[in-house]
This record gives C-alpha cells, structure tokens and sequence, in this order.
C-alpha cells in the first residue's frame, strides 16, 4: 500500500500556479494562509507545494542544499540565456559571483552609478513632459531600466528600439522560446567584438570591469560574460520595471499616500520604494524543485517536487507586518524578500533601489499633480505578466498639471 504524500489532496483545483492569472490573487493567498502554511496547488501540469508565512518562505530562500537554485534555472534559463549565476552552485557559484560582484557593491553604486541615473530619467520625461498626459508603462517604466543597462555596459547602441526588444523577448522567454532564442543570438553577435574591444582597451564601463576582474586567479571567458550579460535584462532591467510600475500604480491608486511622496520627494520616495517592493514585489511566486525527497519544516515534501515561494503572501504575512494589506510608506520596513535570500539574493540590489528612487523621484518632481487618467484604473490593476510569477500593471496613463 503506497503510504500517503503531501501531494495526494490538492488545495486549489481551477488554477494553474504557473502559467494562469488569478484577478484577485492576495486574497487568495491569504484565504489559503488562513488554513495551513502551504497549499498544494497545480503547476505546470503537476502538483506543487506553495509555501505562504514569512518564516516558510524565508528559511527555503536560506536552505540551498533543499532547494537548489540550478534544479529549476538549468532547465528553464540555461537554453536561453546561458549558465548564469542562477545555474551555479558550490565554488563554481561563489567565484563566479565574487568576479561580477565589484560594480554592484553599495559603495560605486553610490559614487559611480547614482549620477548616471538622474540623467537618463529626466531624457525620457523630457521626450512626454510637455504633452501633460502619457502611458507611463509604455513611455518610462519599461525604457528607463533597459536604457541604464545598456549605457552602464557603455554599449555604442543605436537602436533603442532593438534594445527594449531584446530585453523584452529574454524576459518572456517561458511564453515565446523562439523569439527569446533570436534574442539571445543577436545580442550575443552585438556584444561579441565588444568585449574583444574591452578586453584589449578597458574603459571606465561596467562590461570593462566585467572582463578584467579576477577571483582567485580566474577571469570571466567569453561566454561567461555573455550568460551574465544576457541574465542582466530579465533579472536586472525587466525586475526593475516592474518593480518601479507597480510602486507608481499603488501611489496612483493611494492618493494620500502619492501626496505624502508629492510634499517631500527627497526624503519620502525612499520609503515609497521600500513599500512598494513589500505590498507588490515583481517577482511574486518564485518556482524553486525539491530534488532529492526531504523532510523540511514538518514537511515530508517527494523527490522533484516543484516548490513555490510565495514572495507576495509572505510580505502580507500579518504575523511579519500589522495591517499587510494597506499600502503604507510610514511603514519604513527594509528587511524583506523581494531581493531573496541565501547564497542566490540579489547582488544588484542596490542598484536597482538606486534606479527605482532616482526614477520614482524624477517622474514626482517633473509631474506636478501626477494622478490617473478618468478611466485609467483597470489598466493599473497589478496583474500577472508572464505565468503567475511576474506581476505589474499593463498600463499606468496618467495626466498631470501641464503649464
């Protein structure tokens, strides 16, 4: 007799975790919350477990040896962006991220990155400013992140358009493989005799620190710096756009809120990040696998059991944050899971709250009386953007005192 499996009973029936869009997700969550710590939920076509509390999800984040970050990336990403860091594990992972690591670190993000970052927002306001209304999805959240990338690499790009398709068909590689295939070749071709270039005359770039920097005698190959450039679109400038909507979207949509960033912009825009990394992170549910069978926190989870980590449910844990639904900026909460955790956390973290304060502020100076279009609101719903995992709005259009 086959014993019984954390698998047998399923908690939800009529969605799919991976790949289907649930309007009103929290909720969801936490109705499932109420009852036990996880859910059993569809997945791709099996069953998964869906891990809810803070504390679940933020001891899986720190367990590697359970959950390794390349039983899921060496199937999903691999094929398309190369072996990147979400691919490593062991010394393979650890000096590989010590190489890449350098530019990222708060220090020359602080004294290197921050002044280029004003510069490019206040280009992309300039091009709608005068028009008094705009998408800014369309025109600013989705531009302004890939457009950093690309002048912090100091790639000699032409064609803004080709970029943003780039970092658009990498990023939704799960629901177009071929097109993230043609992607990821033509920016290898691009970037190629690039880091040749680099590699023969550095400058004072990211790709040139990228080439040049060394861990324990070993250097970056080619294809090596490719993977990790490839990974810096999806994971770097696509994260960051959804991050920067979905914060616009809950300020939109929270007027008394967007007026207290409004009133001192410089101190509070901060906190407006912070809270909005909380109350929406982009990346929600994050699939991680279980692949050997495990007991794990009262849990006796199968071999190769795909295992979600609820980002979203977690940061609206009430046994981590009072009131988790109301979207608050005098929270001034700093400690959270939108960045990960463990050996796999971010290590662009604090470039992208560079990007997201300096962009954030930028839009609120330059916009005065920034609110929503009179039938804008279903548009800025948050929303699901590729599977159940990414969440941002489809459309923020707004209009704003124009003198």
């Amino acid at each position: 007799m086959t014993p019984p499996s954390i698998l047998d009973q399923l908690d939800v029936t009529d969605i799919d975790f991976a790949f289907q869009d649930t309007p009103d997700l929290h909720h969801m969550l936490a109705d499932l919350r109420e009852r036990k710590p996880y859910a059993v939920v569809p997945f791709a076509g099996v069953r998964a477990v869906l891990l809810l509390t803070h504390d679940l999800v933020s001891a899986a984040f720190k367990d590697e040896q359970t959950f390794p970050a390349p039983a899921v990336y060496s199937l999903t990403t691999e094929p398309v962006l190369g072996r990147t860091l979400q691919c490593m594990t062991g010394d393979e992972h650890r000096v590989n991220r010590a190489i890449v690591s350098p530019p990222f670190r708060r220090s020359l993000v602080t004294g290197w990155i921050e002044p280029l970052l004003e510069p490019i927002a206040h280009e992309l306001i300039d091009r709608f400013v005068r028009a008094g209304n705009t998408d800014l999805v369309a025109e600013f959240t989705t531009r302004y992140p890939a457009l950093v990338i690309s002048r912090l690499l100091g790639l000699p790009v032409w064609d803004e358009a080709t970029v943003l398709r780039w970092a658009h068909d990498l990023f939704y590689f799960p629901l177009d493989p071929p097109a993230a295939q043609r992607a990821s070749r033509e920016f290898a071709e691009y970037v190629a005799p690039i880091i040749a270039a680099r590699r023969s005359e550095p400058g004072d770039d990211l790709l040139s620190k990228l080439v040049t920097e060394s861990v324990d005698g070993t250097t970056l190959s080619d294809d090596q710096v490719l993977a990790f450039l490839r990974l810096l679109f999806p994971a770097g400038a696509d994260t960051t756009m959804l991050a920067l909507g979905n914060t616009v979207s809950a300020l939109l949509t929270h007027p008394d809120q967007l007026a207290a960033v409004a009133a001192d912009p410089q101190e509070q825009a901060q906190w407006a990040i912070w809270e909005g990394l909380r109350w929406e992170p982009p990346v929600g549910l994050l699939p991680r696998a279980c692949p050997i069978a495990t007991h794990w926190q009262g849990l006796d989870i199968p071999a190769m059991t795909p295992v979600i980590f609820a980002i979203n449910a977690a940061h609206r844990d009430p046994a981590k944050y009072p009131a988790p639904h109301r979207f608050d900026i005098t929270r001034h909460v700093t400690t959270m899971l939108s960045f990960g955790q463990g050996p796999h956390s971010c290590l662009g973290s604090w470039l992208a709250l560079a990007e997201l304060r300096t962009g954030l502020t930028a839009l609120i100076q330059r916009l005065p009386g920034l609110r929503l279009a009179d039938d804008a609101l279903d548009d800025a719903a948050i929303t699901s953007q590729v599977g159940t995992a990414l969440r941002g709005p489809n459309a923020l259009r707004v209009r704003w005192n124009h003198t």
